[in-house]
């Protein structure tokens, strides 16, 4: 895509798109069907991005029946687990959960405990480098990091064999924070380093 195009970020099941130009400044707003609720940003926002890039300062929001699981969280750090947690998960769950941070910062995601049936019940994270990040089986996941200012958590189990499910903590980095830390690591003799053209 040309870079002053952020591309449409996608049509929302269950909901309505308004806004039909998504170039630089552009917004467009988001609202759920009777019997819905939006989880996320209901405006996203096209903004200029690194390396002459243009993207969206946020996912795609979701539309949740009222009773649904998942959810969209916004605390410097806290607790995602599947339903019933520590008891087993219903059969042909379906959960959607979205951390969002500030723009430019980061999320770190920690699994405690994963247990899901294997090849059958999966969790996908996406908002980290690259394509989504698929779990399943009993071993515990390493961190995931992601390379956005949000991470989505997509949870679906099928219609047989439940598990004991899973429960990762997430915590929220800051911009400011990773510079900093960068800094410290920088050789402390480094006006004695001088550089050739």
């Amino acid at each position: 895509l040309p870079s002053h195009t952020c591309g449409n970020p996608g049509r929302l099941p269950n909901g309505i798109q308004q806004g039909s130009t998504f170039n630089l400044g552009d917004k467009v707003r988001y609202s759920c069907n009777p019997g819905f609720f939006l989880e996320g940003h209901a405006v996203l926002t096209c903004h200029a991005g690194s390396e002459n890039s243009a993207t969206w300062d946020f996912p795609l929001p979701s539309c949740r029946a009222d009773d649904a699981c998942g959810g969209t969280l916004r605390g410097q750090s806290g607790i995602i687990s599947s339903p019933h947690f520590p008891s087993e998960y219903h059969n042909n769950a379906d959960c959607t959960w979205t951390i969002l941070a500030e723009l430019g910062d980061t999320i770190a995601l920690v699994f405690i405990d994963f247990q899901l049936e294997d090849g059958y019940d999966f969790l996908e994270v996406t908002g980290t480098e690259g394509s989504s990040l698929w779990f399943t089986g009993a071993s515990l996941p390493a961190p995931v990091i992601s390379s956005k200012n949000w991470l989505r958590l997509h949870f679906t189990s099928d219609g047989n064999h439940r598990q004991r499910g899973f429960s990762a903590q997430y915590q929220v980095k800051k911009q400011i924070e990773l510079k900093s830390r960068g800094v410290k690591l920088m050789p402390s003799k480094d006006n004695s380093q001088k550089t050739s053209v």
